[in-house]
């Protein structure tokens, strides 16, 4: 069985579209999920960790970064203008979150499998929007299955991120932590 395939079956049965009860089976429908669970206050942040470069044992709670009153947004355009077109244009967030007094913003690029596109290049063009605006904190989030990871997936797009752009701060998150953190309310 192909590492996409048995991490989709791992997704639990409560991890599920609210409309039709059917589970995820792609990117876009788990960050859609992730982004409903969030807006209900499903997911208790300080059970999710983020693990930083370069061996991923160093963590910090994910509730550091994401506030549960700032909404996700799901496949949020990087609007550009004529300069920055080339570098981001036409490239959505997965998840976006900025909070309202405009102190951080915090990008996760959900990756179950597939590679970054853009020849490669979307995590660093992420970066650089994230570097070019305004927020004073900004984060940028792998969020993966631990199965891709302990294959060494993403970690060098990562870590050439760390080591080329400083104001960003790097993360990989979990899937699973996610997955553990879910409290369904009855």
């Amino acid at each position: 069985m192909a590492i996409k395939e048995k991490f989709i079956q791992s997704i639990p049965s409560q991890f599920a579209d609210p409309i039709t009860g059917l589970r995820a089976s792609n990117e876009t429908e788990l960050s859609a999920l992730l982004a409903y669970y969030h807006a209900n206050n499903f997911i208790d942040w300080s059970l999710v960790n983020l693990y930083s470069l370069p061996c991923l044992s160093n963590k910090r709670l994910a509730s550091e970064y994401i506030d549960c009153s700032s909404p996700f947004f799901c496949e949020y355009p990087l609007f550009s203008d004529s300069e920055t077109v080339d570098i981001w244009g036409q490239m959505p967030a997965d998840l976006l979150s900025f909070s309202k007094i405009k102190n951080r913003i915090v990008l996760i690029e959900n990756k179950i499998g597939s590679k970054f596109t853009s020849a490669g290049t979307q995590l660093m063009r992420q970066a650089k929007f994230l570097e070019k605006n305004s927020f004073e904190n900004k984060i940028l989030i792998v969020l993966t299955s631990k199965l891709f990871l302990s294959k060494n997936w993403y970690l060098n797009e990562m870590q050439e991120v760390i080591d080329s752009i400083e104001s960003v701060q790097v993360f990989a998150m979990h899937w699973e932590d996610i997955f553990n953190s879910i409290k369904l309310k009855s």
